[in-house]
């Protein structure tokens, strides 16, 4: 068993492979696996648009089978991502200090996003898109009026492995209007 202590960040991604790597007694194959994922970071990072004004994403939780809906503030994870993404996470600029807060419509309001982001699943358990937008203030914000949703898989979005690059090259890509 290796227990390997919960990421928060980009910076992250190189000591959990290393720490599994050295549990796994291939510490060299780590060192080469984190070279390798960096500069797969690094790469999506240089590509990311330049712009004016950054796109402001917040980050929502959302599973409609439990009534669980939340807004991701500056403890959720999703800032560092966001920020090399060449976005401003909404709900940490809006003031949310905490991990995550229950969505309310002035919240959303303060937050003001251009773009939503969430896990596949949890858009899937609120029913798509359409769902999104029929939570209370979701509508009502500049994303939900452009029904303006990036999605990442469940199981890799805040994981911050060695498929941070994959994660990064996809939020960049809808958020830039490229194809995934």
């Amino acid at each position: 068993l290796v227990v390997v202590k919960p990421a928060t960040s980009l910076s992250d991604v190189g000591t959990r492979i290393d720490a599994v790597a050295a549990a796994l007694g291939v510490p060299d194959s780590g060192a080469a696996l984190r070279t390798r994922t960096q500069e797969r970071i690094d790469a999506v990072r240089k590509a990311v648009p330049a712009r004016a004004e950054k796109p402001r994403v917040a980050f929502l939780y959302v599973r409609g089978s439990a009534a669980v809906y939340l807004l991701g503030g500056a403890g959720s994870g999703a800032s560092s991502l966001l920020e090399a993404a060449g976005a401003v996470d909404a709900g940490k600029e809006s003031g949310l200090v905490k991990d995550f807060t229950p969505i309310t419509s002035e919240a959303l309001a303060k937050a003001a996003p251009d773009a939503i982001l969430v896990m596949s699943k949890g858009l899937a358990s609120v029913g798509g898109v359409d769902g999104l937008v029929g939570i209370p203030g979701v509508a009502e914000t500049p994303a939900g009026a452009d029904r303006r949703v990036v999605t990442v898989d469940d199981g890799v979005l805040l994981n911050y492995g060695p498929r941070t690059d994959l994660v990064l090259r996809s939020l960049v890509d809808q958020l830039y209007g490229k194809k995934k």
